[in-house]
Parts: structure tokens; sequence; C-alpha cells
């Protein structure tokens, strides 16, 4: 979910207009004044040719673009694709500069103006669903069919897992967990000790990234690990939209 979409005017750092989608919230004087210097900032690093592109802010990637004093960037979440968000966000500013290049030079400074181009950001981003990527949530098997009996109990509610529920769900247990692999897992040397806890963790709810940092593990390895359960067939995955 792309969750803002920011217009920004850089002589001023004013916010010309702002696209909300998703739950991230954001001060959007604060926002501008530190894209801004983070824009300006790149620029005397890349010699002015302006490569910064994305920034890492732990939860989810601000990505940017800018052209001929203006800047446009979105909060995006980190399973969105960046390379489609990079270029909607070239087509929002190919667009914006085309329209308001010229009021730009003799601005006054009423954001009014602005207003009408909201439509167009919104189609281009698909109002924050442009380059979202299915979440792949692995579960052992010896949990799926308890998962499926509880998804089925949702669906005759009309609920359907988000990826929002994710959030909710993740710091829990669902009651299925209990069971356990056969310990031969073990002695017969398909897993270690490590591999067969966190094996337990791929309960339907937990992304890779979330077994992660429950562990204390770096994501690569997990994904290692995941990779691993998967060929020794144990592992499903459900994917979550």
């Amino acid at each position: 979910m792309i969750h803002n979409v920011y217009i920004i005017d850089q002589n001023t750092g004013i916010c010309l207009i702002h696209r909300k989608y998703g739950s991230i919230e954001f001060n959007q004087d604060l926002v501008s004044g530190f894209i801004t210097a983070l824009k300006d900032f790149s620029v005397e690093f890349s010699k002015g040719s302006g490569e910064l592109k994305v920034i890492d802010m732990q939860v989810f990637y601000l990505i940017l673009v800018f052209k001929e004093g203006v800047l446009v960037t979105a909060a995006a979440d980190k399973n969105d694709d960046a390379r489609v968000t990079h270029k909607a966000l070239n087509d929002i500013i190919d667009k914006f500069l085309e329209s308001f290049g010229n009021v730009l030079n003799d601005w006054s400074g009423d954001v009014r103006i602005f207003r009408g181009f909201s439509d167009t950001i919104d189609d281009i981003m698909k109002n924050g669903k442009v380059a979202e990527i299915p979440l792949t949530i692995p579960i052992l098997k010896i949990y799926k069919k308890d998962f499926n009996k509880s998804q089925n109990r949702l669906a005759k509610k009309g609920i359907v897992l988000s990826e929002e529920d994710l959030k909710d769900i993740s710091d829990k247990k669902p009651e299925w967990t209990s069971k356990r692999l056969p310990k031969q897992v073990i002695t017969q040397g398909f897993l270690d000790k490590k591999q067969y806890e966190i094996a337990h963790k791929c309960d339907g709810f937990h992304t890779a990234r979330d077994i992660a940092e429950e562990v204390g593990l770096p994501e690569s390895k997990i994904q290692v690990i995941i990779d691993n359960l998967d060929k020794l067939g144990m592992l499903k995955f459900i994917e979550i939209k």
C-alpha cells in the first residue's frame, strides 16, 4: 500500500498536494521540511544529479522523485514494488509540471489552485494500490487444515484475511500452533533445533520478516530456512492481498 503521496515545492518547502491512502500518519509541514532537506543534501552529495531515490525508514520506504523545482514523494510499504512506485511518481511529476510548470514561476502561495490535480494522482496511484505485491506467508502443512477452518468461519461472516489483519495478529499465537512436528526430524538430521523452532513459527500469520524479528536472526537466514522447509515438503504458502 502507498500510504501517502506528497507534491512539494522545493524552493519554499510547502506541500502543494497531499493524498492519503493508508494508515501511516504524518504532519505535512514537518514532512515537507524534512524531505526538502534530504533532497537538497542528495543534490549536493551527487553534484546536482539527484541520485537519491529510496530512503529506508525501517517500517516503510520513502521514495522520491525531483525535477524542475518540484519534489514528489511516497511513503510505501516495504513489500510494495519500489520500481513500480518510482515510475508512478515520475508520471505524476511529469503531468504536474505539464499542468503547472509555468504557474510555479509566479506562484502566489495559494495551494487551492492545485486541488484539481488530486484526481490525476489517485488515478496514477490506483488509490494507493499501484505497487502492491501479495504477501506470501509460510504455513506448516500440519497447521493448514486448522487454518482453513478458521478462514472458512470468517468467510461465512464476510471477513477475508488482509495485510492489515496481520499487524493485529502477529503478536498472538493461533490455537493450532500447539501441534508439533515429530522430534524425529531432528534426530534423523532433517532439521536442527533452531530450524525446528522456526518451522513452528510458520503459522499462516507471520511473514519471514516477522519471524526474523521474533527470533533475532537476519531475514535472509530465515528465508533460507523457509526455503529448506519447503524443499522438505513441510510447508504451504498463503497469499495475502
